[in-house]
């Protein structure tokens, strides 16, 4: 800084008044270049990079579709939701973000101010029009540290808007894997419902015949009615889900002709050691909003310290540029006294901090109860799938005795088509069954903000969400 005012100091002693405009501009070319000199660091220089170049414009919407669809490491199912205007807006975010950065930095570069003025002279009775011209300079020298830290918050807020918009991608990566199961579901309930429905109308018009006779009661046939009613009802609970589904994977522009994700239900037994690092997105991004704030925090710290910037102005007559007035020196402003403002932002900053830590904990503890509900599930669901696959067994082996003694003679149609009816209806419990433990799972990974673990996707995620 010496050197820089010596410099000044013999460009001014050296040159007349005539050249005052041109001096201005000269000192403050000895200002730009040491701010630029690695061997003349200034207090407010940063070290931070920026995550694109200043000149860069922020691409359209269809730049970013376009961008996404050429990634061939990506799943094309993924391209699709990643296309979907939601996602897009999110990656837009990070743009914008990355601009923020832009404006923070440019606050440490000269501002040169054009100045004109117009008017009557007010010093006679003629009332003759003046006009006056010049440039008013400013550069920040030194500001105890704020541009640093907010630049450092800027920085930060990019890497917490890429986190974002990965929660954003597991949202509707989830999304679509629900609506996906629920498809599926119905299917197998489908082929069952139909297969059942075909075995009692099948059997209908001897079943009434015997009732009519007498020879069975109509309490079996109720029976039997009951057993049909409640496939009926499980059919068309999962044709109204999977309708709905239908629409999910539509807004996704994926249509019926594409494969479906294919979901892991074993990946969840490794992720123990992963949950006790507590580094899980949903974590890293609430990790990322502290540090935000920290920065924020050295922000407002920084301002009690003295604000010093270059200052300089050159005024002059348009009809007498040679008697031009100008002023080269230091602004200096140190704040005195605030009303506790500040000391209140950072009390308040302070409390979201601790707020945010707790927020951690009961996450962490979420997760973790989560994944212990998980096991216990586990085993009860096995146990219980194998007690229906041995009951469905059963049945199967009664239907076929029942068969077989109705041919002769010894067993009723009714007692055949009860058992029928049956078999169908455990093994649409089976299938339920199954489906409940695709979405225990599910919600599982939905708890942890893990969607990706769940068809293996996390990589092309962490691909697709730091693409430029």
């Amino acid at each position: 800084m010496r050197l820089i005012l010596l410099q000044i100091f013999i460009v001014f002693k050296s040159w007349g008044a005539k050249f005052l405009f041109l001096r201005i501009f000269l000192s403050f070319l000895f200002i730009s270049a040491a701010g630029c000199s690695p061997n003349l660091p200034l207090p407010f220089k940063t070290t931070t990079q920026t995550t694109k170049p200043q000149n860069q414009e922020v691409k359209p919407y269809e730049n970013i579709k376009k961008r996404i669809e050429k990634q061939t490491k990506v799943d094309f199912r993924l391209q699709k939701i990643l296309s979907s205007p939601a996602l897009i807006a999110s990656q837009k975010n990070i743009e914008a973000a990355q601009q923020t950065v832009l404006i923070v930095e440019s606050q440490t570069e000269p501002v040169i101010t054009a100045i004109s003025n117009l008017g009557p002279k007010l010093d006679n009775e003629d009332l003759e029009l003046e006009a006056t011209g010049g440039l008013s300079v400013t550069r920040l020298i030194s500001d105890g540290g704020a541009v640093n830290a907010m630049t450092g918050s800027a920085n930060l807020n990019v890497e917490a808007s890429k986190l974002l918009y990965k929660q954003n991608i597991n949202n509707a990566l989830m999304e679509v894997i629900k609506a996906e199961q629920a498809i599926l579901n119905f299917k197998k309930i489908e082929d069952i419902y139909n297969e059942q429905l075909k075995v009692y109308n099948d059997n209908l018009p001897l079943i009434q015949t015997a009732a009519n006779a007498n020879i069975i009661s109509k309490t079996d046939v109720l029976k039997l009615e009951q057993i049909k009613l409640k496939s009926e009802e499980s059919y068309l609970t999962a044709k109204n889900g999977a309708d709905a589904a239908k629409l999910v994977r539509k807004k996704y522009n994926l249509n019926k002709n594409q494969d479906f994700f294919k979901i892991d239900l074993e990946n969840w037994r490794k992720i123990e050691q992963l949950l006790s690092t507590n580094n899980l997105l949903n974590l890293q991004l609430i990790k990322k909003q502290i540090d935000i704030i920290e920065k924020d925090i050295e922000a407002i710290e920084a301002s009690y310290s003295a604000n010093i910037a270059m200052a300089g102005t050159a005024t002059a007559n348009v009809t007498d540029i040679d008697n031009s007035l100008g002023f080269l020196g230091l602004n200096i402003s140190l704040p005195v006294k605030d009303g506790g403002k500040r000391d209140f932002q950072i009390q308040e900053k302070t409390i979201q901090i601790a707020a945010l830590k707790k927020q951690i904990e009961e996450i962490s503890l979420v997760q973790m109860t989560s994944f212990t509900a998980l096991q216990n599930f586990q085993m009860i669901f096995q146990k219980r799938y194998q007690l229906i696959l041995n009951q469905i067994d059963n049945s199967k082996t009664i239907s076929d005795d029942i068969e077989l003694k109705l041919r002769a003679g010894a067993a009723s149609v009714i007692d055949l088509a009860s058992e029928k009816m049956n078999f169908y209806d455990l093994r649409s419990q089976k299938i339920a069954l199954e489906y409940q433990n695709i979405n225990e799972i599910i919600n599982f990974y939905q708890a942890l903000g893990q969607q990706c673990d769940l068809v293996n996707l996390c990589d092309q995620i962490n691909f697709a969400s730091n693409l430029k």
